[in-house]
């Protein structure tokens, strides 16, 4: 791509975004680039030229998100933007501030799950569902919980991917793969499922891989999807008098528990696929939460030390 002298920033931003798709980003990322820059060059101006851009100024244009009310999450999003924006510019051999590049990314408010109880996740779990279909629909939150499972990678679950009854491969995020065990409750839940998995597929002349789908009206088959098996994990926790909850919520509750318990912050970073240690941690915080919580209703006059 020829360079550009002395750009605007405007000309600079549409000569990235063409660079973006000529690298095959995805069509969201560069949706989001636009945006956000459109934003920046509502702020900076259209007419600034690159090189005239200083880092105090990107430094105010972030400071003017925070004083519209815009959340840590959308301002470490939109600097991500403009870095990329720059890194191109730098790339490109144009005369900008390199002090751009390394703005300090605000942190995220780190905010702890209200993670269920174990007695709430056996009440979940065990009995009956009062849905349309209650052996396929126990597997569900079984899974979720007993192995840690994204909702995402329950539902791509395939039969072929259990190596054992109790050893279950699972195609996670960026298609790394692990092996998490499966628990005996979500063994009993699966074999009282399969005999009736069966029967639908000979019933309605079907033949799938899938662990879990769902046959429709005139005999629609589907995989079972993510909003699916959300909305059913919901109905089966109203039906049993615990809140709405959200399928990654057991997701936070298995490893919150296994930690309660005593597992090794490692070993439950491997379970739940987590690329880096420091995502697991929050187990830590979630259950030295949950210990000061039955401290202070202990001792409700007790005041903390310092």
């Amino acid at each position: 791509m020829p360079s550009i002298q002395e750009p605007r920033l405007r000309t600079a931003s549409q000569q990235f975004l063409m660079s973006c798709e000529a690298r095959n980003l995805s069509q969201n990322t560069i949706r989001g680039y636009r945006s956000d820059l459109a934003q920046l060059l509502e702020i900076i101006g259209n007419d600034a030229k690159v090189s005239e851009i200083s880092h105090s100024a990107i430094r105010s244009f972030l400071a003017s998100l925070f004083d519209s009310g815009k959340s840590r999450a959308s301002v470490r999003r939109k600097l991500a933007a403009v870095k990329s924006l720059f890194r191109w510019i730098d790339e490109e051999g144009l005369p900008h501030d390199a002090r751009i590049l390394n703005l300090r990314t605000p942190k995220l408010e780190k905010h702890l799950p209200d993670v269920p109880s174990q007695k709430e996740m056996e009440r979940l779990c065990n009995g009956e569902s009062s849905t349309a279909c209650p052996e396929r629909d126990r597997v569900i939150p079984e899974l979720l919980y007993g192995s840690g499972l994204r909702v995402s990678e329950l539902v791509a679950v395939n039969l072929s991917d259990f190596k054992r009854v109790d050893v279950l491969l699972v195609r996670g995020k960026g298609r790394k793969e692990r092996l998490v065990p499966v628990t005996e409750c979500s063994q009993v839940a699966i074999a009282a499922w399969l005999p009736v998995r069966e029967q639908l597929l000979m019933d309605f002349n079907l033949q799938t891989d899938a662990l879990l789908f769902s046959v429709g009206p005139r005999h629609s088959f589907e995989r079972l999807d993510v909003r699916s098996a959300s909305r059913i994990v919901k109905r089966i926790a109203l039906a049993k008098g615990l809140p709405a909850y959200h399928p990654h919520l057991l997701r936070h509750a298995c490893g919150t528990h296994l930690h309660d318990n005593g597992v090794p912050i490692l070993p439950i970073s491997r379970l739940l696929g987590h690329a880096r240690l420091e995502t697991t941690e929050i187990y830590t915080r979630v259950s030295t939460g949950r210990m000061l919580d039955v401290y202070r209703k202990a001792h409700p006059h007790a005041r903390p030390s310092r």
